[in-house]
C-alpha cells in the first residue's frame, strides 16, 4: 500500500490522512471548499482537489484504494461516477460512514462491479472539520467491517479477500482494531452504541426547559456529569440528521426500549421498590464489559 485517496477530508478523513502519512503512506484527497483546501495544505497535504475538478480522476488512478470520509448520502453519486469512469478493478473502496445496511445494499445492486467493503471506525468528536483533525484519533478504536458475498461474487472471491486484507491492514496501521459483522447487525449495534445515545444527550439538554430559571444563572450550575452526558448534544446537526435518518428504524427500536425501561423504573420508584444499588452495580458491570480492552484485533 503506497497511496490512499480520501474522498471527504473533514475530521475523520483528515485524521486518517495524518495517521497514514505518519506511517509513510502517500495521501491525496477531496474537499468541498477552497477554505478546507487551504487548511489541508497548511497541514502539509500537497495533493488536495475540489470535488468538481476533472483532475481528481488522475489522483484516483494513482491510488491503491479510496476511502470515503463523507456522510452516506454523499457517497452514492461518487460511486455512480466511479462506475461511469470504469474504475480499474484493482482499486478497492471503503468508507467511514456510521450506517451500513442502506449503503451495502446500494453497492450490491449497482449495475457494475466495485471492490467495496464497508468500514465504520468507532471514533470521532463533537468537533468537526479538518482543523480539528488528530493523527491519533483511531488509536485503540474498533472499526466494524461489513463484507458482502454478493459483492465478492460480482468481482471475484480471491480479489475480494485481498481487498479485505488491504483494508484491514490500513486500519491496523493507524492503530485500530477491526471486527467483521453483518451490515444488518451493525446498524442495530450502532443505534445502541452511538446513534441513540446522541438523542439521549439531546434529551438531557431539552429537559432543562423544565427549569428555565437555571438557564439565567450567571454561573455554571452543573457538575461534570452534566458536561459528560451532554457533550455530543453539541455535535453537527446536519450530519446527525443524515446519520439518524439513514438508520431510522433501528433508532426507533432503541427509543422503544428506552421508553420501556424508563417506564419500568418510574413505576418501581413510585412503589418505593426501586433497586438503585443493584441498578448501579449492574450498569457499572455492563459498562466495563463494553469498555474492556481486547487482546485480539479480529474475530476468528
Amino acid at each position: 500500500m503506497q497511496k490512499i485517496f480520501i474522498w471527504g477530508m473533514g475530521l475523520l478523513g483528515t485524521s486518517l490522512g495524518l495517521a497514514l502519512r505518519k506511517k509513510g503512506i502517500q495521501v491525496a484527497g477531496v474537499v468541498r471548499s477552497e477554505n478546507s483546501r487551504k487548511v489541508l495544505r497548511e497541514k502539509g497535504f500537497a495533493e488536495v482537489y475540489l470535488s468538481h475538478e476533472e483532475s481528481i480522476w488522475q489522483g484516483i488512478l494513482s491510488s491503491d484504494g479510496i476511502v470515503f470520509g463523507t456522510p452516506v448520502d454523499a457517497i452514492y453519486p461518487v460511486l455512480d461516477m466511479l462506475l461511469d469512469r470504469q474504475l480499474p478493478d484493482n482499486i478497492w473502496i471503503t468508507d467511514m460512514a456510521s450506517t451500513k445496511a442502506e449503503l451495502m445494499q446500494r453497492v450490491e445492486n449497482l449495475n457494475g462491479k466495485l471492490l467495496f467493503i464497508g468500514s465504520h471506525p468507532m471514533a470521532g468528536s463533537d468537533l468537526t472539520g479538518p482543523e480539528n483533525a488528530r493523527e491519533d484519533l483511531f488509536e485503540n478504536a474498533t472499526v466494524f467491517m461489513t463484507l458482502s458475498t454478493k459483492i465478492a461474487e460480482k468481482t471475484s472471491p480471491a480479489q475480494y479477500h485481498q481487498c479485505e486484507k488491504e483494508i484491514t491492514n490500513m486500519w491496523e496501521l493507524v492503530g485500530a482494531r477491526t471486527w467483521q459483522v453483518s451490515y444488518a447487525i451493525h446498524d442495530k449495534w450502532a443505534a445502541y452504541l452511538s446513534h441513540g445515545l446522541h438523542l439521549v444527550s439531546c434529551m438531557v439538554s431539552h429537559l432543562l426547559k423544565d427549569i428555565p430559571e437555571v438557564l439565567q444563572l450567571p454561573v455554571n450550575p452543573a457538575g461534570g456529569s452534566f458536561r459528560d452526558i451532554t457533550r455530543v448534544a453539541g455535535s453537527n446537526p446536519a450530519l446527525w440528521d443524515t446519520i439518524i435518518s439513514s438508520n431510522q428504524q433501528e433508532v426507533i427500536e432503541y427509543l422503544k426500549s428506552l421508553e420501556s425501561l424508563t417506564h419500568k423504573w418510574r413505576v418501581s420508584m413510585e412503589k418505593d421498590a426501586f433497586p438503585i444499588q443493584d441498578i448501579f452495580k449492574e450498569a457499572a458491570d455492563l459498562r466495563m464489559q463494553i469498555l474492556k480492552t481486547e487482546d485480539t484485533t479480529e474475530n476468528k
